[in-house]
């Protein structure tokens, strides 16, 4: 069933308490209203390179309103002679459609071979099959497409307006049949924006500003808030793709981008005494999940405040969370390789619905609320970046400099980030997530297995494991274009858990996480036996979010001049011992930038090519790099380190824990007694 999410963050007088001794709030009965939402205009992001993939060409907007600094962005008014009717729960939860249509003046023709839909005078009604889903009529009555994942607030006091800030348009399953391709069915074809006038029987209060409950703030009974977000679904989607990624068994010589629709929710905890018993199920945020129960008994609120919309509690900035995603692939030998990686989703509002205590503010997630940044929504480039302005231990985000405040006025650059970025493809691939289709290719990549993976960022949280989640996927060729496909199960933490499993008993396999003061990060092995006395040992580096961050100012006007991770990794290899070969691999198909592998006395060192202040292809946050060592030596205990790129102390971080190899013994190793694996 399609569903939409639809919250609005404004309260009646309804005498909520205003504050309580125990976390434990019972909720007022219910006050239902009709609403009616009505004029305005939609505004249009439209996918117009995925849409050609599907056969269509995508005329431009007839009657169209006047273009601001964001051409890629299409406007179209919205008549007044009729409205949609909605149903509100206490002012805060959106029950449902309950009738009505919203026509536009103006709109777009979709010509393919197959059939042209004009949605000139397109309509928007509520769906046949579900009061919470919006189908768009076209001209001929049919709904060939539907809409959800809306993000939205009220605002205006006395003449209220909705402002809805992103919603996802896809494809209907009648369009995908008629298509010839069922799998078409909600593929997300543009981002949608509506701003409309509301129409309430009474009278509507702003509802108040800011939260008691940030994190480290007290909390009842000696307790304190802590910040604890969690990943809670996501799934894939293909958006886009070169012109030289033209499918199996062809160049391989293009770009294929995927986004996620990436769902979060808030910490559950109350403080109640029971929650002391982290195993309780009733208690876990992610029911089912190792890592679905927080270890903070009291969840405290989490900023979510727009970029350049002023200074907020309670860090006197506009603070927000950052959301990024990755693409895994494990070869049919069994290496791992992060084989595409996407820059950060700048967040600007939650519609924190369900919540379990709904803070009534749409730029504050309450205590075990849930909100959904779309497809549509994660592939707008107005509110994506590079990941080196983020400081990613700490959250802050260096807005002084960066590409949407270049010259640090406070205010977001006209055109932004694109006006600040060279290429004439911004648009549509700066800062998203870009694979090489040669890694994808189903005939190359016999016996490959894929994992995605979604992170948020969240400052202050305490637990980073828990904000992200992987999911095996898989890819087949349309036709025209690359379909991703969403499996399960979806589990917390990085997709490299997956590989190598935290706490393995495995004998040839080892998974350390290293936590500092900069930042964590994980160092996965695997030692494979290749036959004829040679043995492989693949160590897969996921820098988690280590930088050591230098900066300029403070916030909110914070610039960030460097913010790399490691230049070098260094890994015990006796001096006797008999080196086969080497391998690093980074997933970006660029040679050039590869690290050199160097016999160095008792080690063998990986190193980035630069300078300290200017490598080339550092392990920067959220990026795995593996480094693959071939040898006749079996495993022993042993360690390695990573260089820190900046200067500053420590100048490395060692890894404890892991096996490397020794020099050959009359007898095998122990590690090799049993469940030895191999390629």
């Amino acid at each position: 069933m399609r569903q939409l999410k639809f919250v609005l963050g404004l309260v009646v007088a309804l005498g909520v308490p205003a504050a309580h001794a125990v976390e434990d709030v019972k909720p007022v009965a219910e006050a239902s209203q009709q609403w009616t939402v009505w004029g305005g205009e939609l505004r249009f992001n439209w996918n117009r390179d995925l849409m050609s993939d599907l056969g269509f060409q995508v005329g431009a907007a007839s009657q169209r309103l006047a273009v601001g600094d964001t051409p890629h962005i299409e406007r179209v008014a919205l008549r007044e002679a009729a409205g949609l009717e909605i149903r509100v729960r206490n002012s805060f939860d959106f029950a449902g459609f309950a009738g009505g249509r919203l026509q536009a003046r103006g709109g777009f023709v979709l010509d393919s071979a197959k059939l042209t839909i004009d949605l000139r005078e397109l309509v928007l009604r509520p769906a046949k099959d579900s009061a919470l889903g919006l189908d768009l009529i076209g001209a001929d009555g049919e709904a060939w497409f539907y809409i959800d994942r809306l993000m939205y607030k009220l605002e205006g006091g006395d003449s209220p307006q909705l402002s809805v800030r992103a919603m996802d348009l896809r494809i209907s399953p009648q369009l995908a049949a008629r298509l010839g391709d069922a799998q078409l069915a909600g593929w997300v074809v543009a981002g949608l924006e509506m701003y409309s006038r509301v129409a309430t029987p009474g009278a509507v209060v702003a509802a108040p500003q800011g939260s008691s409950k940030w994190h480290g703030t007290a909390a009842p009974n000696g307790g304190v808030y802590e910040a604890d977000v969690f990943m809670q679904s996501f799934t894939m989607q293909y958006t886009r793709k070169q012109a030289a990624a033209d499918g199996p068994g062809g160049q391989n010589g293009g770009l294929v981008v995927f986004t996620p629709s990436s769902t979060l929710r808030n910490n559950r905890g109350t403080g109640n005494l029971d929650e002391a018993n982290l195993a309780n199920p009733l208690l876990a945020t992610v029911p089912g999940d190792p890592l679905g129960t927080s270890s903070a008994r009291y969840a405290a609120d989490v900023p979510w405040y727009t970029k350049f919309t002023g200074n907020f509690a309670p860090y006197s900035n506009d603070q927000h969370p950052y959301l990024i995603w990755n693409l895994y692939r494990v070869d049919a030998t069994g290496r791992i390789e992060q084989v595409g990686r996407s820059g950060v989703k700048h967040a600007w509002l939650t519609t924190n619905s369900p919540c379990d205590i709904n803070p009534g503010d749409n730029h504050v997630l309450g205590r075990g609320c849930v909100d959904t940044y779309g497809t549509g929504n994660n592939d707008n480039i107005n509110d994506l970046g590079p990941r080196g302005e983020i400081i990613p231990a700490s959250g802050i985000w260096g807005r002084c400099g960066s590409v949407h405040d270049r010259n640090c006025d406070g205010a977001r650059d006209n055109g932004s980030p694109c006006s600040n970025v060279a290429g004439s493809d911004c648009a549509t691939f700066a800062f998203r997530l870009p694979v090489r289709e040669e890694f994808i290719d189903t005939t190359t990549n016999a016996g490959a297995t894929y994992f995605a993976e979604s992170w948020y960022l969240v400052r202050d949280d305490i637990n980073i494991l828990n904000t992200m989640q992987s999911s095996p996927v898989s890819f087949n060729w349309t036709g025209s274009a690359w379909a991703i496909n969403n499996s399960n199960p979806l589990r917390l933490g990085p997709a490299l858990g997956r590989w190598v499993a935290p706490g393995t008993a495995q004998p040839n396999e080892r998974s350390v996480d290293v936590k500092t003061a900069e930042g964590n990060l994980r160092v996965a092995l695997r030692v494979n036996d290749l036959g004829n006395g040679q043995y492989r040992y693949d160590y897969a580096v996921m820098n988690l979010d280590f930088a050591r961050a230098v900066t300029e100012g403070a916030e909110p006007n914070l610039r960030v001049l460097r913010n790399n991770g490691f230049n070098r990794f260094e890994l015990s290899f006796p001096a006797a011992a008999n080196l086969v070969s080497t391998e690093f691999a980074d997933g970006d198909g660029d040679a050039n930038n590869n690290w050199a592998a160097t016999r160095v006395g008792s080690s063998i060192v990986w190193a980035a090519t630069g300078t300290s202040t200017a490598p080339v292809n550092p392990l920067n946050w959220g990026t795995m790099f593996r480094f693959s060592v071939t040898t006749t030596e079996a495993p022993q205990s042993g360690s390695s380190a990573l260089g820190v790129a900046e200067v500053g102390s420590p100048a490395s971080v060692s890894v404890l824990g892991l096996l490397v190899p020794g020099v050959t013994s009359t007898s095998p190793d122990s590690v090799f007694s049993d469940g030895f694996e191999t390629p």
